[in-house]
């Protein structure tokens, strides 16, 4: 299929210099060898050398009113690393990770994290990170702070499994947004400590306009989104889906208590709705959200854009090669 309005694009991508492409190539090449595997749907970590306070943390709320400024990319990733700071291996040497403490005492019973993990770029290969993923145009991408919200218990989740009425997909609160496998925390974090671009799913919301900005829209784990997201969207000439099952289903969102409620989408409110904005591009990579190993990825040309065919989000530390892939479409 042809891609729109991305000509100028592909002409400057022939012209990078053959032998820095291969260099970096080769740089990827040799971070994929030293990475060590980890689980696919949950990191695999082990605990540093740390002594830690015995301490029982609530996570603070990073609530948001009509009457304040709306958080940014930064604000949320600053919030988290004021909960998230006790030391972690994730088997990769390339970041540094972090849990809180919450999970720091879940991991001694062994149980898995539920918090999420903070990662940063290590020191000594931020450079040389940086240098190889950094963005080379003007792009942006959009944190699924909604889908975020839908993945809490009690929530929308707890609605589908059978276990909540409908006031589980009702008046939600998305005040405190999560850095997790669903909402594609890992990938986020990568993309903003190496100089990407940012906007919220509710900047987005309440100024669509923002993404003319921008010649590329990168989106996550953007399953749920407003009508006026969608528009936004759906709309802009080139698009890159790193993760399936974006735009999926329609939520209309309240800002005096900032909650949202599920309109259309994901069998509701009848069974026979799957996409609630009958999107055919989500529709015909919707299956792909299953494959999470991604072993055999790649970016497939769609109408305005590109489309990557696996949910990358608990590999994407050790395959750097999707976003340096990303980077040349």
């Amino acid at each position: 299929m042809v891609k729109k309005n991305n000509s100028s694009k592909k002409t400057d991508n022939k012209k990078i210099d053959n032998k820095k492409k291969d260099n970096k190539k080769t740089i990827v090449a040799v971070i994929a060898c030293a990475i060590i595997s980890a689980s696919v749907l949950s990191i695999t970590f082990t605990m540093d050398s740390v002594t830690l306070p015995e301490t029982s943390v609530t996570l603070p709320e990073t609530s948001i009113t009509s009457s304040e400024s709306t958080l940014t990319m930064s604000d949320y990733i600053n919030n988290f690393s004021d909960t998230s700071k006790n030391i972690v291996s994730i088997g990769v040497p390339y970041f540094d990770a972090y849990i809180t403490n919450n999970d720091y005492a879940r991991n001694k019973n062994n149980l898995a994290p539920i918090d999420g993990i903070r990662i940063t770029l290590n020191e000594s290969t931020a450079e040389q990170i940086i240098d190889l993923l950094k963005p080379n145009n003007t792009s942006v991408v959009i944190y699924p702070v909604f889908t975020s919200a839908a993945y809490k218990e009690p929530g929308f989740y707890t609605y589908f499994g059978g276990n909540c009425d409908e006031s589980c997909v009702t008046d939600i609160s998305f005040k405190n947004p999560e850095f997790k496998y669903t909402s594609s925390g890992l990938t986020a974090q990568i993309l903003y400590h190496v100089g990407y671009d940012f906007l919220t799913d509710i900047e987005v919301d309440k100024n669509p306009e923002l993404l003319q900005n921008y010649d590329t829209v990168i989106l996550l784990h953007n399953e749920y989104v407003t009508k006026k997201m969608f528009d936004a969207i759906s709309n802009h000439p080139n698009l890159i889906f790193l993760a399936p099952n974006a735009l999926y289903a329609e939520i209309d969102v309240n800002y005096d208590d900032n909650t949202m409620t599920l309109i259309r989408g994901h069998n509701y409110p009848e069974k026979s709705i799957a996409n609630g904005f009958d999107y055919g591009i989500e529709e015909r990579f919707h299956h792909y959200e299953y494959d999470s190993e991604c072993l055999t990825w790649e970016f497939i040309e769609i109408e305005n854009g590109f489309h990557l065919n696996c949910y990358p989000d608990g590999v994407i530390h050790q395959n750097l090669n999707i976003l340096l892939k990303m980077k040349e479409l």
